[in-house]
């Protein structure tokens, strides 16, 4: 964490930690998506290099009270090589990171990787195709009550397979059964909120084959 140290009146020195949440370097580009885990700390990712002053990348956690967490993704080449652009709370602890980029923790994860909740990256979550999880960005995340998770975005192919823009993983990483198959999403998926059920709504830029409304879809309707 950055130290300020001011003098004070008594020519005793005032040592305090720099806060994200108050004036100063806090962070250094775009925060683009935020997530509070169970003990009140923030996992932050987007566009930037540092966070009060020191290097990160595109990924990093905060106390409660802004201070930076040192022991998440502690260097920049911890975090991920490229924009985050989702965060959503992993059921068996850590963070899934959406985004577009191509490494996680100097480990091959394009664009979806898990960090578990040390900031070490977790080796089999999206391990399979020698860790060439997506073609595309991945834009929006979110974890169903049964632990699957949710991905969208801007790609058609997944784990080595066919999926248009929207896809679902196993908690470990894997490839689910098949979203909506019968439908095709033409565009980008930004927006992603699971149902109870099983079913979820996805909202973008998008048609969907043979349906309507535009910009926003519901498996089954």
């Amino acid at each position: 964490m950055l130290l300020i140290g001011t003098a004070g009146l008594s020519g005793q020195s005032d040592t305090r930690l720099s806060s994200a949440f108050e004036a100063g370097e806090g962070v250094n580009g775009r925060v683009l998506a935020m997530v509070v885990q169970p003990d009140g700390k923030i996992v932050v990712g987007g566009n930037f290099s540092a966070v009060n002053g020191v290097p990160r990348g595109n990924l990093a956690r905060l106390n409660a009270d802004g201070t930076l967490d040192r022991t998440f993704a502690d260097q920049y080449a911890a975090g991920v090589n490229g924009t985050v652009y989702a965060l959503a709370l992993h059921p068996a602890g850590g963070v899934i990171v959406g985004g577009d980029f191509t490494s996680a923790g100097n480990t091959v994860r394009t664009d979806l990787a898990h960090f578990n909740n040390d900031g070490s990256v977790d080796l089999k979550f999206g391990s399979g195709q020698g860790g060439q999880v997506t073609n595309g960005c991945v834009s929006a995340l979110a974890v169903q009550p049964d632990g699957k998770v949710l991905i969208g975005g801007s790609f058609n192919v997944v784990l080595g397979k066919q999926r248009i823009n929207i896809a679902r993983l196993n908690a470990d990483g894997t490839l689910d059964d098949p979203v909506a198959p019968k439908q095709i999403i033409n565009g980008s998926v930004d927006s992603l909120v699971p149902l109870p059920g099983g079913s979820f709504v996805a909202g973008g830029g998008f048609t969907v084959a043979g349906k309507v409304p535009q910009n926003i879809f519901r498996p089954g309707n």
